[in-house]
């Protein structure tokens, strides 16, 4: 009797990966390291962040433990990504993000969310200002315009928070200058950056 129990307990834990959560170690799956075949499964969209904070909310009702995220990333929207970082932030649980393979552009940002931020060693990170694409009459391009300066001031900020620990005579303006093109860091140099806290 305990045997089929337990068969059926692994079956109904097993359904969540899916849904890239597991629950026995509360470890929460981003990036393409879950189940899905889908070929954006490893970027930051509307589909793969609701699918986060649905899974953040069930493992947050238990505020005491912590939540393990696993973190593979090429990036993706700014607009879904921040929705991302900003529950991560809020929630009561404390968060471990493990960074592995790549976190680029916006998973480079979520990665900074972590109360804990390991990576592995041969995980690659790039900052960088992004890509704007604008549409519509020049009055609406202007808008977009302000909103994509204010955008990466914030981004800036949130690089700034953890690199200024680091490097304690690290400006602004020096973030801003990295993400003018493509900054790629190895493992260890994103641990000397203050990017990352310890490599795994």
């Amino acid at each position: 009797m305990a045997k089929k129990l337990n068969e059926i307990l692994f079956n109904q834990i097993a359904q969540f990966h899916e849904f890239n959560l597991y629950l026995p170690t509360r470890t929460i799956y981003f990036g393409g390291l879950g189940t899905t075949n889908e070929d954006d499964a490893d970027t930051v969209n509307c589909r793969t962040v609701a699918q986060f904070i649905k899974n953040l909310h069930i493992l947050s009702a238990n505020n005491s433990k912590y939540i393990s995220v696993l973190l593979n990333s090429p990036g993706g929207s700014w607009e879904d990504g921040i929705a991302c970082y900003d529950l991560m932030k809020q929630i009561k649980p404390k968060i471990a993000i493990i960074g592995l393979g790549k976190l680029y552009s916006m998973g480079s940002v979520l990665f900074q969310a972590g109360d804990k931020r390991l990576i592995y060693p041969n995980t690659t990170m790039m900052i960088h200002d992004g890509t704007d694409g604008y549409m519509g009459d020049a009055k609406s391009f202007e808008n977009w315009a302000k909103n994509s300066k204010y955008v990466r001031e914030v981004m800036y900020k949130i690089y700034y928070s953890h690199m200024k620990q680091k490097k304690s005579k690290i400006a602004l303006k020096d973030i801003e200058d990295m993400c003018s093109h493509d900054r790629v860091f190895t493992a260890t140099e994103a641990v000397q950056w203050g990017l990352a806290d310890e490599i795994i």
